[in-house]
């Protein structure tokens, strides 16, 4: 599936990774500044997104990204 939108299965995981990091830097400052809370939430639904499409991830990977 990840070949239909032109990115590799790396690629796509690479995006995941990079996703991520995004929703870790927004956990903290989410909190305390409701601001903030659009644009966590448009990074979480990407996460998911991209979780979707990479398929099944190992487990060691899968308990990593929580």
């Amino acid at each position: 599936m990840a070949m239909t939108f032109g990115f590799s299965d790396d690629e796509l995981k690479l995006l995941l990774v990079a996703v991520r990091q995004m929703r870790r830097t927004f956990a903290k400052p989410r909190q305390s500044d409701p601001a903030l809370e659009a644009y966590a939430s448009l990074y979480d639904a990407l996460f998911e997104k991209l979780h979707h499409m990479t398929g099944p991830l190992p487990d060691a990977v899968e308990e990593q990204l929580e």
